[in-house]
C-alpha cells in the first residue's frame, strides 16, 4: 500500500480577529399631529342616502329596518 504524501502546501498563519465597532443607529423621531378628520368621516352618514347604496341594500334583502 502506498502512503499518502505529505501535503505540499502550508497553512497560512491566522490573523487575530478584528472586533468591529457597531455602527451607531440614527434614530428618527416623528411628530404626530392631532387628526380630527377621522371623527368627521365617522359622523358623515351621507352614503346612507346614496341611491346606489339603497339599491344594493334592497338587492341584499336588508328590509328589516322598514318593518
Amino acid at each position: 500500500m502506498n502512503m499518502a504524501r505529505i501535503w505540499p502546501f502550508g497553512k497560512k498563519p491566522t490573523e487575530p480577529r478584528q472586533v468591529k465597532q457597531p455602527k451607531k443607529r440614527k434614530i428618527v423621531e416623528y411628530e404626530r399631529k392631532p387628526d380630527d378628520s377621522s371623527g368627521e368621516m365617522m359622523a358623515d352618514r351621507s352614503h346612507l342616502e346614496d341611491a346606489a347604496f339603497k339599491d344594493a341594500m334592497a338587492l341584499l334583502g336588508d328590509d328589516s329596518k322598514k318593518q
